[in-house]
């Protein structure tokens, strides 16, 4: 099992990677303590970017963190941040919220498989943000 750390420099790297091939210019704050991960840009637009690295629960669903470690600092969307861009380890697939998706919110679950019930009324399905 990898250190917390060790597993938010496989997400941002597995990112950087993801968004080189698909042609971005892509950034990397120097202050390690950045409210960002990332920026990136591609057609003279830039999208600062927050990277977690998940791992989806038994039932299928990742749960984002909207707010600093340890609730010390302001919510991402009040830092800056325009995304939080979401690494599903397991399945090693991508996703890209938008933070203006997010108000009033200091977390997120998206469902990467189908409820066990087939219910689809409020749920947030991550494929909506696949990218």
């Amino acid at each position: 099992m990898h250190s917390t750390h060790l597993k938010g420099l496989i997400g941002e790297y597995e990112f950087i990677t993801l968004f080189l091939k698909r042609r971005y210019s892509v950034l990397k704050p120097i202050n390690p303590n950045s409210s960002y991960d990332l920026v990136i840009e591609k057609n003279n637009r830039f999208q600062k970017i927050q990277i977690k690295y998940l791992t989806p629960t038994k039932n299928g669903v990742l749960r984002v963190e909207l707010e600093r470690p340890k609730g010390k600092i302001d919510l991402y969307k009040n830092r800056g941040v325009d995304a939080m861009g979401v690494y599903d380890s397991t399945n090693h697939n991508f996703y890209l919220i938008p933070i203006r998706n997010l108000r009033h919110k200091s977390e997120i679950w998206i469902r990467v498989n189908s409820s066990s019930k087939h219910q689809k009324k409020n749920i947030n399905f991550a494929k909506k943000y696949s990218l």
